[in-house]
């Protein structure tokens, strides 16, 4: 897997290319890394080893179900994974 290098310069102009009112979801998104980042120091099963109950306590399910500002959540989701998408194809398109 091919990575892109990244400068913090980069970063701070597309932050300051969005709208102060998304810099929320950019502050819960490095939230989420961070989280992210502790839980794989910690011995954990690989993902394929999660059962149901496992996912319900990690604390994922319904971490954002007191926002108002994202709407309906599965709306939210979808439009989420079509942002990544998208992402994910112009990356390949640079390549």
């Amino acid at each position: 897997m091919q990575t892109m290098a990244v400068t913090e310069r980069q970063i701070v102009n597309e932050l300051q290319s969005l709208e102060p009112e998304k810099w929320i979801e950019v502050l819960d998104f490095i939230g989420y890394l961070k989280q992210r980042k502790s839980a794989t120091r910690k011995t954990r099963p690989h993902l394929q080893d999660l059962t149901a109950r496992d996912l319900l306590r990690s604390g994922l399910v319904g971490i954002w179900a007191d926002r108002e500002d994202l709407g309906d959540g599965a709306d939210f989701a979808r439009s989420l994974r079509r942002q990544a998408e998208h992402r994910r194809e112009s990356a390949d398109a640079a390549r």
